[in-house]
């Protein structure tokens, strides 16, 4: 018995063991009978050709088996299984017993199928792991800078046009409402605005009918839904001052304050309406972050939500911009023209005007029109507005100065800061006698935009119970005031011809068939106007003395 030392950890714990002499292994018992069998074969080899020549084939792929094989060939199973058959075949020609005396002819097998060559396997690179990375977006294509710049300013432009429509909206189904409180069955004339703005400012409507006084402490009137528009007029004047900022410098840190302002506004203005927020105003309070960030500019005010801008006040912003967008583009000329007026104006507030002093003002004033200054022009409004209501009577006004009143005319109405008379007023004679003849009485105004300041002075110093203002414009038709004119209450109706078409004259027509008195104004809608013209007109048929 041999001992010897083996690792073999499955053996013994330690790693050592004494082995027991080895068992033959089952490769070592097919070939010791193989040799033997091989003898027996070369024994009988010497009486049979056929048994020599297959050994002969037989020892040659032997000696080629003992060689060391080619890496790239190495042995198929079919090669294996024929080695077999032909060792089987040697074996049975050997020992005829093994075959029961039959001789072994194998099948033959059928020619394997040949198959395509597989073409060689390609190597993938990995994939990059990006797990817990943050994924970059995918780059945006290229874009010109122009082409960039006029998409920005078409977005811009689009910006500006929503909200002036969304203002228009507004105002237009507020009067349309007031008309309804004031018993005023005249139709508005539809506006040229999307459908759904119309929806929009349907739904406005109806959260300030939903309001009461314990909601919104300014007091539930009309005037919330006007703030609105004229919050909206303020915002987009806003953009306008910020696309003109971009060409001229240093003007950028004067506007981003104004646009913060008019977008508190507008928010606050919803706010007191209980409103949905608005995208729009979004839009612009980012802007005015973004712009900025970018320009380095530390806003100080309307910014947060603590610190909201009153919007009763967007008719003195509005101001405030223009102020800053006053054009200054015009000629030398034109300059010289707006610097004549002026002068000719002063004369005429100070009560020295000469015989054509004001056809003379008409007249410039025509000419700048027709050169291209806008009818809005803000130099022009200022100068006029001071003595608007003192324009005399002149039958052939000019189309490009009839415009420039219409201009001041609307301005006057969605802009201007309503007024109350003041406690110490001391009216005059001609007021206190126009109040006694009209105290108590309903009126009708019938021309022009509504003015709140000047309705709420005629109301009160004139001791009205009731001012139903009919606003108009050109070619409308007039049908519709007769049944407002037939009222019993109306005691009397103003023509604001300044602003009315040559139809408008038609509605004498009305008076007479109602009984009802006409005063013309010509000068406007100025207190101590309207009650000259009263006293002058029809003081006896009102029953004065």
């Amino acid at each position: 018995m041999s001992t010897r030392f083996v690792s073999d950890p499955t053996l013994f714990p330690g790693g050592w063991s004494v082995d027991r002499p080895a068992e033959p292994s089952a490769q070592s018992r097919d070939i010791k009978e193989l040799v033997e069998a091989a003898r027996r074969l070369i024994e009988r080899a010497g009486h049979d050709p056929e048994l020599r020549a297959a050994l002969r084939s037989l020892g040659e792929e032997l000696i080629a088996a003992a060689d060391e094989p080619p890496p790239a060939e190495p042995a198929t199973p079919r090669m294996v299984e024929d080695i077999g058959v032909e060792a089987a075949h040697i074996r049975d020609k050997a020992d005829p017993a093994r075959s029961n005396g039959t001789s072994f002819s194998p099948a033959p097998q059928p020619p394997a199928p040949s198959e395509p060559p597989r073409p060689p396997l390609r190597r993938e690179p990995l994939r990059e792991l990006t797990l817990g990375r943050r994924v970059a977006a995918p780059p945006p294509p290229a874009v010109s800078a122009a082409s960039h710049a006029a998409a920005e300013k078409e977005e811009l432009d689009q910006l500006i046009q929503r909200c002036r429509d969304k203002a228009a909206a507004i105002r237009w189904h507020a009067e349309s409402h007031r008309r309804v409180w004031e018993g005023v069955d005249t139709p508005m004339d539809q506006i040229a605005v999307a459908p759904e703005l119309h929806a929009w400012a349907e739904q406005l409507v109806n959260c300030f009918y939903w309001l009461d006084e314990a909601d919104s402490p300014e007091g539930t009137d009309l005037s919330l839904l006007d703030n609105v528009g004229g919050c909206y007029e303020s915002v987009a004047e806003a953009l306008e001052l910020s696309a003109a900022a971009r060409t001229k410098r240093g003007l950028i840190g004067r506007a981003l304050p104004l646009m913060a302002e008019a977008q508190s506004m507008l928010r606050r203005a919803l706010q007191i309406l209980h409103a949905p927020e608005d995208p729009d105003q979004l839009e612009v309070y980012q802007r005015v972050r973004d712009a900025a960030a970018r320009n380095r500019i530390f806003v100080k005010r309307y910014m947060r939500t603590g610190d909201p801008a009153d919007p009763t006040n967007w008719s003195n912003l509005v101001d405030r911009i223009e102020a800053l967008t006053a054009s200054d583009d015009q000629t030398r000329q034109q300059k010289e023209r707006i610097e004549g007026i002026r002068e000719v104006l002063q004369r005429i507030r100070a009560g020295q005007p000469g015989d054509d002093d004001w056809r003379g003002v008409v007249n410039t004033v025509e000419e700048l029109i027709g050169e291209g200054v806008p009818p809005s022009n803000r130099e022009i409004r200022d100068l006029l507005l001071p003595v608007i209501d003192d324009l005399p009577v002149i039958d052939d006004l000019p189309p490009g100065f009839r415009l420039v009143l219409r201009e001041i005319d609307r301005f006057l109405s969605i802009r201007a800061i309503p007024t109350r008379v003041a406690a110490n007023y001391v009216p005059p004679a001609e007021v206190k006698e126009a109040a006694r003849l009209l105290g108590g009485r309903s009126v009708v105004l019938i021309g022009g935009a509504r003015r709140p300041e000047a309705q709420a002075t005629l109301r009160q110093a004139l001791h009205l119970k009731d001012l139903i203002w009919i606003e108009t414009r050109e070619h409308q038709s007039i049908e519709s005031f007769e049944t407002v004119i037939a009222r019993p209450e109306v005691a009397l109706v103003l023509l604001a011809i300044r602003w009315s078409s040559h139809s408008f004259g038609d509605v004498r027509q009305f008076c007479i068939r109602h009984g009802k008195p006409l005063v013309r104004l010509p000068g406007g809608y100025g207190l101590h106007q309207v009650a000259a013209q009263v006293i002058s007109q029809c003081s006896e048929l009102l029953g004065g003395r």
